[in-house]
C-alpha cells in the first residue's frame, strides 16, 4: 500500500498584506513546499518572493501548473473567478474570507469542489487563534444569555473593494454563528460610511433561536485596535481578547458574609479565573489544517459551507444597512 505524500506544494495567490503573510507561513510550515507567488503586479510579487525565498510567477496558469493546492489572497471581487480557474484544474484552494462576494458564486465553488473530491477551506483564521478552542470548551457546559463583539480598527486603506461587513465583521460573524445554537435571526443593522466609500462602521443586533441576544460591531474608523467577544452566561460572564489570546472568566461577588467551618466570617469578592490559552500562532494552525485536509482526505476545521453560512448573514446587515 503507497505510504501518503508527507508534504503538500502550495503556491500564493495574491502579493498584499495577506498575500505576503501566508508566504511567511507556508515557507515555515514542515507539511508545506512552498512553490512560490503568482500577483499580476511584477514589482509587488518579485520582492515578496525575494524576502521569503521562494519563486515568482507573472503566469497564472504557468503557476497552477506546478502545484497541488493554492492559497487565493486577492481581492475580494477576484476570488470566484480566480478559485474557479484553480478547481477546474483540479487544485485544492484556500480562500481568503469572505470566500465570495455572492452566495451563488460560492455555492457553483463549493459544487465544483465536491465533484472534483477537492479540499475547499476558507480562511476565517479566528477559528484558528488558540482562544477559540478554549473558548469552545469553556462553554460546553454554559448557558449563554449574550454576546458582544467588537472588531475596532483605524485602517481605511486596505480591502476597500468591500465594506467592512465582509472585510472585518464576517470574522466574527462566523465566530457567534458557531457559538450559539440555532440559526441566527437578524434584528436590525446600522452603519456609516465616514472615510470611504463604502460602510466602515456597521452594528448588527442577532437573536438566536435559544433567545441569545447578539452584537456585533466592527469598524475601519476607530482610533484603536480590538479584537474582543464578551459573553454574558448565567453563572458567568467571559471576556475573550483574540490580539492578546486572554481569556478571563468572571463570576459573582456575592456581597453578604458568610461563616466558614470555624465560624470565620468573610465577605467573598469577585473571582476572576484566567484561562491558560496555547502560544500558537492561528495562520500557521490554518495553513497546517488545510495541508492535513488534503494529505489525510478529511475536511478542513473551515469548510466551504462554513464560508457560505456567513455569507448569507453578512449579506443581511449590508441589506439592512442600506434600508
Amino acid at each position: 500500500m503507497n505510504s501518503p505524500k508527507k508534504t503538500v506544494r502550495i503556491g500564493v495567490a495574491g502579493a498584499g498584506s495577506m498575500g505576503r503573510n501566508h508566504v511567511r507561513v507556508a515557507v515555515a510550515n514542515p507539511l508545506v513546499e512552498c512553490i512560490g507567488l503568482y500577483d499580476p503586479n511584477e514589482q509587488q510579487g518579485s520582492n515578496v518572493a525575494k524576502e521569503f525565498g521562494c519563486k515568482y510567477f507573472n503566469d497564472f496558469q504557468t503557476f497552477l501548473e506546478q502545484v497541488d493546492a493554492v492559497v487565493l489572497a486577492a481581492p475580494t471581487t477576484l476570488h470566484f473567478e480566480l478559485a474557479k480557474q484553480i478547481l477546474l484544474q483540479d487544485k485544492h484552494c484556500l480562500i481568503e474570507k469572505p470566500i465570495t462576494v455572492e452566495v451563488s458564486e460560492a455555492e457553483e465553488l463549493k459544487a465544483i469542489a465536491e465533484e472534483r473530491h477537492l479540499t475547499l477551506a476558507v480562511g476565517h483564521v479566528e477559528r484558528y487563534n488558540p482562544v477559540y478552542p478554549e473558548l469552545q470548551k469553556i462553554l460546553e457546559d454554559k448557558e449563554i444569555l449574550a454576546i458582544k463583539a467588537n472588531r475596532l480598527s483605524y485602517n481605511t486603506s486596505r480591502a476597500n473593494d468591500v465594506d467592512v461587513v465582509l472585510d472585518l465583521m464576517i470574522h466574527d460573524i462566523d465566530n457567534v454563528n458557531c457559538l450559539v445554537p440555532g440559526q441566527l435571526e437578524l434584528v436590525g443593522a446600522v452603519g456609516g460610511n465616514f472615510y470611504t466609500n463604502n460602510s466602515d462602521y456597521v452594528t448588527a443586533i442577532f437573536k438566536g433561536a435559544n433567545g441569545v441576544v447578539c452584537d456585533i460591531t466592527a469598524s475601519k474608523a476607530s482610533q484603536t485596535k480590538q479584537r474582543t467577544i464578551l459573553i454574558s452566561c448565567e453563572n458567568c460572564f467571559i471576556n475573550v481578547d483574540f490580539l492578546r489570546k486572554e481569556i478571563e472568566v468572571n463570576r459573582y461577588a456575592q456581597g453578604a458574609y458568610v461563616s466558614s467551618n470555624s465560624d470565620i466570617k468573610y465577605k467573598q469578592e469577585s473571582l476572576v479565573e484566567r484561562v491558560f490559552v496555547p502560544n500558537v500562532e492561528p495562520l500557521m494552525a490554518e495553513h497546517t489544517d488545510f495541508a492535513e485536509a488534503i494529505l489525510f482526505g478529511r475536511a478542513p476545521r473551515v469548510t466551504a459551507q462554513d464560508g457560505i453560512e456567513a455569507l448569507k448573514i453578512a449579506i443581511g446587515v449590508q441589506a439592512q444597512c442600506k434600508n
